[in-house]
């Protein structure tokens, strides 16, 4: 063994750890040794004293042989999060095949596949893949790598490969889903082969991954289960943060539901469901259009942004205070890890943090009250280019002579903010400033941005350089990336935004509009007056792309009463879907 000696504060801290509910124990108590190794072990990589891989990893594997394993007060998920960090990971059986549960889902550390130090996500070991940690970029490689060799494949084999008995020994067997024999068949009466599984669950990836994009953590195993009548179905529940759906996938159908969440046995008293109906989808066997299916559909229940979520007005004070109390805590623990401090240290820092303070009473507490502490990227994006080039600096003093050209300057700094946020790495503040302030920076017919502000662009550069800065500042010293984007998305998800270009409601906005304007005989504008309502939709996806009159046109409804119908300005359409966390069981209607 490779463990350095525990000192007696380490020893002292074990039998702290594991004493409670009554129980005493001593330094020869069994686990104590154990544990008192592997806090000294972490005491010592935490003051920065150079501890080697194999003592750590000794630390490890001894705390987890131990009767201390369980009480160790989260040591064993420490080590393993060092361990992350220094590139070393578990292979699929170790530890008895169930070190996933306490192995970090996300860390930092070397990427598997670039060597670089990222953020990581651990992917699990389906299909023939060991479980690896990698960072964004190497796990969207390995998705056009894998989709690459599966159309390689199925050239080579054809569209109906007979697959061999040597070819089923080779593969994995899904959780949930037994082993198969029998010949492969589209038909939904034929029972699929194990490859046919794995090809399904490959396709519903792919047709989740705009929810998967928005922060809903897909299942590292699906349920499945196959029924003559109807095929082969797989299932599972989709989480992000507290809210929750269920995707029910039909392959052999080319049939996609989402589903309302209910917790029916009461194992989640926090959750709520993010839909109250089930969206029932065509999505096909293959293609790219089952994929913006899913997307069109998910934007339009909300599922593509922030979560703006209410308590039931049935509630008791002392629920609706908790519910409050946990976003906060929910905001600022990554800040607490990533600092490692106490999080009453964090809160107070926050507190006396004058400029931070302000956005957090405002935005965070007031404006975005409602939206739920998750990790969006788009909303992300949107919080920045509101909060850092918006609002707080020069750009609004030296507002533009028209509110067509102030959108497409908003639509133009949307844009370069999404390419800066990463939901596991973070936002790039120095590439954003820099993309900026380029001097080229122009809206799609040439005209460079600075140009627009005249003689305030140097105003309006120095400010939003200025708050960038600041951000940049809070992200890499105070804040951290995590809380950081969560403090981004809520920013990007209040009043200030919701009419704006870049959130996953843009298309299911658009065309309530036209529907609205079509119904009150109002004309769409040229050429769409002859191209139709589905050409004038499709084009949207890109207004900084129309011309003037018809992005006029989209934000002040012409010839409209006061009464309506109304543009993008003051659309209902506009304003977000709320959900309902309804702790009934603490009703006081409950008898």
């Amino acid at each position: 063994m490779t463990i350095p000696v525990p000192s007696q504060a380490d020893i002292d801290l074990a039998i702290a750890t594991t004493s409670g509910s009554g129980r005493t124990t001593g330094a020869d108590t069994e686990g104590v040794a154990e544990l008192a190794a592997a806090l000294g072990v972490l005491r010592r990589v935490e003051s920065g004293e150079e501890v080697p891989d194999a003592a750590v990893q000794d630390a490890h594997d001894l705390l987890y042989a131990s009767a201390a394993r369980h009480p160790g007060g989260g040591c064993l998920r420490r080590l393993a999060e060092e361990l992350v960090g220094r590139g070393i990971v578990p292979k699929p059986w170790n530890y008895d095949g169930k070190w996933y549960l306490w192995w970090p889902k996300n860390g930092r550390g070397p990427c598997r596949d670039c060597g670089q130090t990222r953020s990581l996500t651990r992917y699990s070991a389906r299909f023939g893949k060991e479980y690896r940690y990698l960072c964004a970029r190497c796990r969207t490689a390995e998705r056009e790598l894998d989709v690459q060799q599966a159309e390689e494949l199925r050239t080579m084999l054809g569209s109906s490969p007979a697959h061999t008995h040597a070819d089923r020994d080779q593969l994995p067997t899904m959780a949930g889903i037994p082993a198969h024999t029998g010949t492969p068949s589209s038909a939904a009466g034929n029972r699929p082969t194990d490859h046919q599984w794995s090809d399904f669950v490959d396709r519903l990836h792919d047709l989740l991954a705009p929810l998967e994009w928005a922060g809903f953590e897909l299942p590292e195993e699906w349920d499945g289960e196959f029924d003559p009548e109807v095929g082969a179905v797989l299932f599972s529940e989709l989480w992000r943060g507290d809210g929750c759906l269920v995707a029910e996938y039909r392959p052999q159908v080319g049939a996609l539901e989402l589903q309302p969440f209910d917790d029916v046995t009461g194992d989640w008293p926090e959750s709520y469901t993010m839909l109250d109906d089930a969206i029932e989808l065509s999505v096909g066997t293959s293609g790219e259009d089952g994929v913006i299916t899913v997307a069109r559909a998910a934007g339009h229940a909300g599922l593509l942004d922030a979560t703006h979520v209410r308590v039931a007005d049935t509630a008791p004070e002392e629920a609706k205070q908790e519910f409050a109390l946990a976003r906060i805590r929910r905001i600022f623990e990554p800040a607490a890890a990533f600092r490692r401090l106490p999080l009453v240290e964090i809160l107070r820092e926050v507190s006396e943090h004058e400029w931070l303070s302000t956005y957090l009473e405002w935005v965070v507490g007031m404006a975005g009250k409602d939206v739920a502490p998750d990790i969006v990227p788009d909303a992300a994006a949107l919080g920045v280019a509101a909060w850092c080039w918006r609002n707080n600096t020069a750009v609004e003093q030296h507002h533009l002579n028209t509110d067509v050209l102030m959108a497409r300057v908003n639509i133009a700094v949307t844009r370069i903010v999404q390419e800066y946020v990463c939901p596991l790495e973070g936002i790039d503040w120095d590439g954003i400033r820099s993309a900026l302030m380029d001097p080229h920076w122009s809206l799609p017919d040439g005209t460079p941005i600075h140009s627009l502000f005249g003689s305030g662009w140097s105003e309006v550069a120095s400010t939003v350089t200025d708050e960038l800065s600041r951000w940049k500042e809070l992200d890499h010293q105070v804040l951290g990336t995590e809380t950081t984007l969560i403090l981004m998305t809520i920013g990007g998800s209040t009043s200030y935004t919701d009419s704006w270009w870049g959130q996953g409601r843009w298309h299911s906005i658009c065309q309530r509009i036209i529907e609205s304007a079509t119904a009150a005989e109002i004309a769409l504008p040229t050429p769409y007056n002859a191209r139709g309502q589905a050409a004038f939709l499709a084009d949207l996806d890109d207004p900084d792309q129309l011309p003037d009159h018809v992005l006029d046109w989209l934000i002040d409804l012409p010839q409209a009463s006061s009464d309506g119908p109304y543009g993008l300005r003051f659309h209902p359409a506009t304003r977000p879907q709320h959900r309902c966390w309804d702790p009934f069981w603490l009703s006081e209607d409950q008898s």
